[in-house]
């Protein structure tokens, strides 16, 4: 009987673990609270970010080109301002780990990606992508 009761009792406590693992692991942040931060709190949005920040910009011969920034030349973004509301078209484009946020100017040579990383359930800003003209 005691053999019985020392199963049970085993596989009701690594039941127990299971659920407890289960629950603790931590869900992936929602990448609008994520960004609302992003936007407000300057702090935040650099620790946000995956130094040092690759990226491609137009060179002076307006051909895409590879650059790096380091953490001391970052300056922070603003990519939420309604202001610029009536001079860029905004839009996200949404996929499992990865949101890219369009910026399409309006009448103008504005044509930049920004690109978003979701790592340890975390949003990263990881690279953009700036072709204007």
């Amino acid at each position: 009987m005691k053999k019985y009761f020392f199963i049970v009792f085993v596989f009701a406590m690594s039941l127990n673990a299971v659920v407890y693992a289960q629950n603790t692991k931590t869900a992936p942040e929602d990448f609008n609270v994520f960004f609302k931060k992003f936007n407000e709190d300057q702090k935040f949005q650099i620790s946000r970010v995956i130094f040092p920040l690759k990226y491609k910009m137009n060179n002076d011969d307006f051909e895409l080109a590879d650059y790096t920034m380091p953490k001391e030349n970052y300056k922070s973004l603003n990519l939420n301002r309604k202001s610029d509301e009536k001079y860029l078209k905004r839009a996200l484009v949404v996929k499992k780990n990865k949101v890219t946020l369009q910026e399409r100017g309006l009448d103008s040579g504005i044509y930049i990606d920004y690109i978003f990383e979701l790592k340890d359930n975390k949003w990263f800003l990881k690279t953009w992508v700036d072709q204007s003209t």
